[in-house]
């Protein structure tokens, strides 16, 4: 600030339009920390309207509690007692403060009401007081030192020496009078209050002398040397900041010069105002120089004030929870934004994490890394009121994990794939967050940020999810057609898949030369079981619903046929004849482990699920007849479902909602018809599923029940060479339509993706 000539000053204002000009009220320094008994000065600067100092002033000083500091009309404050009390300057209606705490000795009692506030401060006469600045003790004195032991100060400079009277033990003594000498007068001279002030370079020594003959030295070196203002320079605010500058000494081990000593400056108070003590307050804005003299010397640093921060701009967005897996990190950012929401690049963020030991923030790189497993706040806050943003943080051990890295869709069909996180023993912990998403095959199936997985053609695509730290886990999407049928059109029966929308066009699943039928998909989609003679004659086998990755499961020499999966996709069932010549109940292990016989009894055949895996229906014909015969899945509780000596009853297949639907052929009046129908097994009532105006062998139903494929006899009347087609037909309404064929092209075993 521009300060006019103090002569001038006192020249041209009289007294009384000194106070009625004053604009500010300045104490230096703003807190102190004294013992009682010990003294302290205090500064008080009046400035008027453009910042320039008042000097001839009248300050009017008082003490708010007397019971913990007393001040005189020079502003040397006392220590009374322990607490803290509130120096007032006062000029007219312009005061400043100065916040002083008194230790060392017994806290005064609280007042009944507010503290007192003195507006005629008490008066002293000026004398020294021979015990300033001893803390209390008892017993008498054996030896004396100094505080601080040696004293560095540039010319000029003063400081204040504390005497100690110390016991035998090293403990406080009795307070002692004291004298005090410099041996080098020429150098450094000392009050009888412990004032010394340095007069010129060199070396001396100051002398405190007690009565009984106590005595002790400090050395005073007195030596030029360059202050430097120990904040980095550009110093950044925020507007309304306040922030403090320290001068220090960098030669002299960066002791600090008393502020008392140095007279501070602004370039443009409407940017930056700082006061006598260093301390600078934001006003605006702007750019401002900072100057501090004294001692001869002159520094300056820039001050830069940011405009308003109205809000902020952070990443990853707010959200309950962002999870963040062990030793693992997570990169957040953020800016402060004006009311125009333009950045403000230089305006300054604080980061804080409520419990470092769950997680560390470095703020150079905005990288948060987990520490130990636990739950922990990570704030962000602005310069401004309530400019702040708080994320809460859950670190959790392990990588991640798919509770279904498998899974079979259709064309133009959604899917959202669901990780969670695992520890170090595959236990679950919770469900997995901000992941990054990718797919090895977008002309087979795409994925969007949430995991939705979108078939788009058919055929396999890996999709990985990857958790902050590199740690991923991958799943498998096989993309294939809702129908799935075995056709004869390359000479051989092989598996096909077509849409409902567009039945003519087949796309063929399996490659190998031998004969395919009895296709059943896996619970999620992604396999399909089905018989092959690849090997020799009919046995069961397993693949990827792409039709790669084909394993066999089954080695007997006799036929193996209708397998189907078990709802946990873990295990399959099918009949065989390998018993006595007659087909038997079967269960073995998707890896062909585990080969399980479940019925004995007769001939038993067409195995089928329910979904909740607690039911198996299949055919029976120990009471000479086609029944369906329901038991545990074991193969315990067998039991008959459909004792009906005059109709036969094949081809059990349950829906997702529990019912059974079968196959059921009558007579009716001169004729015999086929029809599919459903029951409920808990009340068996039964209701039909199609008409009775086909030649049906076989069927299969949509898991939803809304569309059955038949297998339809088309010459009926040729049962020695019958030609098979597949019809689909919605069910309850509609009229049948059969899938195209081409020549002798024969189709049969149709089944529905779940």
């Amino acid at each position: 600030m521009h300060r006019a000539p103090l002569a001038a000053l006192a020249l041209t204002l009289p007294g009384a339009a000194l106070a009625q000009n004053v604009a500010e009220v300045q104490v230096a320094p703003p807190t102190i920390t004294i013992r009682v008994g010990e003294r302290s000065g205090l500064l008080a600067t009046a400035f008027d309207r453009i910042g320039n100092v008042i000097p001839t002033i009248r300050i009017i000083w008082s003490s708010n509690n007397l019971a913990v500091a007393k001040v005189d009309n020079n502003g040397t404050v006392t220590g009374v007692g322990n607490g803290v009390a509130i120096i007032e300057a006062r000029v007219g209606p312009r005061k400043g403060q100065a916040a002083v705490q008194v230790t060392g000795g017994a806290a005064p009692p609280p007042p009944a009401t507010s503290p007192p506030v003195t507006t005629t401060p008490p008066v002293t006469t000026g004398a020294p007081d021979p015990l300033a600045g001893q803390p209390a003790g008892t017993g008498p004195a054996a030896a004396l030192r100094l505080e601080p032991g040696a004293i560095y100060l540039l010319p000029s400079e003063n400081t204040r020496v504390s005497p100690r009277a110390l016991r035998e033990d090293g403990s406080p003594a009795a307070p002692v009078v004291v004298t005090w000498n410099s041996l080098r007068t020429d150098v450094a001279s000392v009050d009888q209050n412990g004032n010394v002030v340095a007069l010129a370079a060199g070396q001396g020594t100051i002398q405190a002398t007690a009565l009984g003959g106590l005595t002790a030295t400090a050395p005073v070196v007195v030596q030029p040397a360059e202050f430097t203002v120990r904040e980095a320079a550009p110093l950044m605010l925020s507007p309304g900041d306040i922030d403090t500058l320290h001068v220090i000494v960098a030669s002299q081990n960066n002791r600090a010069v008393n502020p008392l000593v140095l007279q501070w400056a602004s370039s443009d108070q409407s940017v930056a105002r700082v006061s006598l003590a260093g301390v600078v307050t934001a006003a605006g804005p702007g750019k401002a120089t900072l100057t501090v003299s004294g001692l001869l010397q002159s520094k300056s640093i820039e001050v830069s004030v940011h405009r308003v921060a109205e809000g902020m701009a952070v990443r990853p967005r707010f959200s309950a929870e962002v999870q963040l897996p062990l030793t693992a990190t997570l990169k957040f950012e953020a800016q402060a934004l004006a009311a125009d929401k333009t950045p403000i690049p230089e305006a300054p963020l604080r980061w804080f994490v409520a419990d470092p030991s769950i997680a560390g923030f470095d703020a150079q790189t905005g990288t948060l890394t987990g520490r130990a497993v636990g739950k922990t706040t990570l704030v962000v806050r602005g310069p401004g009121a309530g400019l702040a943003v708080t994320w809460n943080i859950s670190v959790i051990a392990g990588s991640v994990k798919f509770a279904q890295p498998r899974v079979g869709i259709g064309l133009n069909q959604r899917h959202t794939l669901r990780p969670s996180y695992a520890d170090d023993q595959g236990t679950i912990i919770g469900p997995a967050a901000n992941l990054t998403w990718s797919t090895d095959n977008p002309q087979v199936a795409t994925v969007g940020e949430d995991g939705t997985v979108a078939g788009v053609g058919y055929g396999h695509a890996r999709i990985t999810a990857s958790a902050p730290g590199g740690k991923a886990a991958a799943a498998d999407v096989y993309v294939v057609g809702e129908i799935v049928i075995a056709s004869s059109r390359s000479g051989k029966f092989q598996l096909y898949a077509a849409e409902r929308a567009n039945l003519a066009q087949l796309a063929k699943i399996t490659t190998d030369t031998s004969s395919a039928t009895d296709p059943a998909f896996s619970p999620d989609g992604s396999r399909i079981a089905y018989v092959s003679t690849s090997g020799g004659n009919a046995e069961i086998y397993v693949m990827n619903a792409d039709g790669t990755g084909s394993m066999r499961l089954t080695t007997e020499p006799s036929p193996d046929g209708r397998p189907v999966f078990t709802p946990d996709g873990q295990t399959i069932l099918f009949h065989s004849a390998r018993t006595a010549g007659r087909q038997q109940i079967w269960a073995v292990n998707v890896d062909g482990t585990g080969l399980t016989q479940l019925t004995r009894d007769s001939t038993s055949f067409a195995p089928a699920v329910s979904p909740d895996g607690q039911t198996v229906a299949y055919v029976s014909m120990r009471n000479k007849n086609y029944d369906i015969w329901l038991m545990a899945r074991d193969g315990s509780n067998q039991r008959q479902f459909t004792p009906t000596p005059q109709v036969r009853e094949s081809e059990p297949r349950f829906l997702r909602d529990g019912t059974l639907a079968y196959l059921v052929e009558r007579r009716e009046g001169n004729r015999t018809v086929q029809q599919v129908v459903r029951a409920d097994l808990t009340t068996g009532s039964v209701t039909p599923l199609t008409g009775i105006d086909l030649a049906l062998t076989s069927f299969a139903v949509s898991l939803s029940g809304d569309l059955v494929a038949l297998v339809v006899n088309a010459q009926p009347e040729n049962r020695r060479n019958p030609i098979y087609k597949v019809y689909i037909q919605p069910v309850g309404s509609g009229t049948p339509v059969p899938m195209p064929t081409t020549g002798t092209e024969q189709m049969v075993t149709p089944t529905f993706r779940p």
